[in-house]
């Protein structure tokens, strides 16, 4: 009896458990189709408990044939503006609207702010872009735009650059057998790691290139702090590279009498800034400037590897242009030179859309928010503004997975691509990315270098992943060839 009543009991207990949690997750649903105030709020879907839909968001992102599958999906249920349940955020309204992409993205500050998921905020620190606002986001998204003002890119990024090309290509050329993927990591934050630090290539931008891929996959991995995870390596690659940024604070403390040029530098003149600030700061540029400009070169090869036409017309550009110097291939290109590169800016945008380099952008609403068809988005809320699912979107862009990039030749001559919100790789508002320029100033002159002094060969079949990051699986493993000069 004691038995059969013990049973009894557990089944009791059993039964009891069931059904409050099957009450909770009813209330829960109610709670999420219906906010408290009444509002009507855009249509979607919970997915599971807790989890979400997030797991079917980067399925889909994870296809390398159909990227937009979880948007495509939803999107012939609900519309472009819906609902979801992603990264923890029960709370969130996913955005595949240009028009309201724009406007969100543009009304920073006003009617929305950034508002990124706590454990990404906790890799790039409290003072990185992403994660302050008001005043001091103005100041210091108004100090890294003063460091890529047109003066200096046209004079010290121009020779900086092209200087880095000549002593590193050669050295792949040696090799004759590259990943690609890697070796572009590395050219880009050498540069990047001169400009913000003094730094020249050595055996230490290579340790920091190393933390840096550490970094990078810790951003939108599971966020568990345990030893062996993805988070974890994450957060110790950053201890380690603000380490190094300590150091370099403290040297020039030490040394003030050594002349620098570097942003570092002239950071720690300013008094109101502290040294969290700025070490946080310049982690968050070397991130930001070394990856999408690094991803993008390497992308970028790849496409021309599958579309020889683009590839010829890229080549008859910049074969033209070397004449025009006097074939002189490992002389300094102007300004003008770069401006004078009509097809290659085709190659940049192309690359650029199907690149998807920066994937979305996630604003909280700071009031409530009327959007087409009468929903509310209320305040609180999260809009995450998915830019890949604009740019891979059939409706503004045919054919949107081939890489066509004469589709920008008619663009380019019909209106400002700053005016396309289908078109918006670098954000928009006042967050836009500060280094947009820079990045397609990068990939020109590294494209007119590669083309010219190299054939190439693809070693294995190639294909692209967007997670957790947009990236080349195999890390576009290749073998060189000189490129016979012309008239040869």
């Amino acid at each position: 009896m004691a038995i059969m009543g013990e049973t009894l009991h557990s089944l009791l207990v059993g039964l009891v458990c069931f059904a409050l949690g099957m009450l909770l997750l009813e209330l829960y649903k109610l709670a999420w189709r219906v906010d408290s105030r009444g509002y009507k709020l855009p249509p979607g879907s919970t997915g599971l408990p807790l989890i979400g839909e997030t797991i079917s968001f980067f399925r889909g992102i994870n296809s390398t044939d159909q990227p937009r599958r979880y948007i495509q999906e939803r999107e012939k249920r609900y519309g472009e503006i819906f609902r979801s349940n992603l990264f923890g955020r029960s709370r969130i309204v996913v955005s595949v609207n240009p028009e309201f992409n724009k406007h969100v993205l543009q009304h920073e500050g006003r009617q929305f702010q950034a508002n990124y998921p706590k454990p990404l905020r906790n890799l790039i620190g409290k003072f990185g872009l992403l994660a302050v606002h008001g005043d001091l986001q103005k100041k210091l998204h108004g100090t890294a735009v003063n460091l890529l003002r047109f003066e200096r890119l046209s004079v010290d990024f121009m020779t900086d650059i092209q200087n880095l090309l000549h002593t590193t290509l050669p050295k792949w050329q040696a090799k004759r057998d590259i990943h690609l993927q890697e070796e572009c990591h590395q050219l880009v934050l050498n540069l990047m790691a001169k400009q913000l630090m003094d730094l020249s290539p050595s055996k230490e931008t290579e340790e920091i290139c190393e933390a840096f891929g550490h970094f990078s996959e810790a951003l939108l991995a599971i966020p568990l702090r345990i030893p062996g995870t993805a988070y974890a390596r994450g957060f110790k690659a950053r201890e380690f590279l603000i380490k190094r940024i300590y150091e370099g604070i403290e040297d020039r403390r030490k040394h003030p009498q050594v002349v620098r040029n570097d942003l570092l530098t002239k950071l720690l003149k300013e008094d109101s800034f502290s040294e969290e600030l700025i070490a946080d700061f310049i982690l968050f540029l070397l991130f930001a400037g070394h990856e999408t400009s690094s991803r993008s070169m390497s992308f970028a090869i790849k496409f021309l590897t599958d579309c020889p036409k683009a590839y010829q017309e890229l080549k008859a550009e910049h074969d033209a242009l070397l004449q025009r110097k006097g074939n002189r291939r490992n002389g300094n290109l102007t300004w003008d030179d770069y401006q004078s590169m009509k097809f290659t800016q085709c190659i940049i945008n192309e690359t650029l859309r199907l690149g998807n380099f920066a994937p979305g952008a996630f604003r909280e609403a700071k009031e409530d928010v009327k959007t087409k068809g009468g929903f509310v988005i209320p305040k609180g809320w999260t809009v995450y503004v998915f830019l890949t699912g604009t740019h891979l979107d059939e409706k503004y862009h045919s054919s949107a997975l081939t890489f066509n990039p004469w589709r920008w030749q008619q663009l380019l001559q019909d209106q400002e691509l700053s005016k396309n919100p289908s078109f918006m790789p670098f954000g928009g508002g006042a967050r836009l990315c500060p280094g947009m320029h820079l990045a397609k100033l990068e990939l020109a002159l590294f494209l007119h270098n590669f083309v010219t002094k190299f054939r190439w060969e693809a070693l294995q079949d190639e294909k692209i992943s967007y997670f957790p990051f947009p990236r080349l699986i195999k890390g576009l493993p290749i073998r060189l060839h000189p490129q016979e000069r012309l008239g040869d």
